[in-house]
């Protein structure tokens, strides 16, 4: 029997974030093109994520995984998102995702602290090396789980 998992999801008009969690713990996270939507829901649906495991940036995919709850940020396209995915038989539930983009910026660096002078730097002056789609969907999932969903 598989865990229960969690999936934020950050839209996009070409890429969005994904990220999965137990609990609080970030168990995996992606960037993934818009184009490969319809393959994200079907992962999404099944619990088997082989078919994104390449797109991960952090962590792996969650094996076995018995029930993925979807959260998704209401910004930018998130109404082709919601559709869909609830067009492939998964159901979401949207989240308010003001600031997370920034929110994610500061899990980055909790991820990966900086080292030598860049830790010096306000955290506000930072800017992460990479894209923080991911990111920004684990501040999703963070907000939903704060507003006990």
């Amino acid at each position: 029997m598989g865990r229960r998992f969690r999936c934020g999801l950050d839209p996009g008009r070409e890429k969005f974030g994904l990220a999965i969690c137990g609990g609080s713990e970030l168990i995996f996270s992606a960037i993934i093109p818009v184009s490969s939507l319809d393959v994200t829901a079907r992962c999404l649906k099944s619990g088997d994520f082989s078919e994104i495991a390449h797109l991960g940036i952090e962590g792996a995919p969650p094996r076995g995984a018995a029930a993925i709850s979807v959260f998704l940020g209401n910004g930018t396209g998130f109404r082709l998102f919601k559709d869909e995915l609830e067009e492939r038989g998964v159901p979401c539930l949207v989240v308010d995702e003001a600031m997370t983009t920034l929110e994610g910026r500061a899990l980055y660096w909790r991820l990966h602290p900086p080292r030598g002078l860049w830790r010096l730097l306000p955290l506000s002056l930072r800017v992460p090396p990479r894209a923080v789609d991911d990111m920004a969907a684990w501040a999703i999932l963070m907000r939903a789980s704060s507003e006990g969903r």
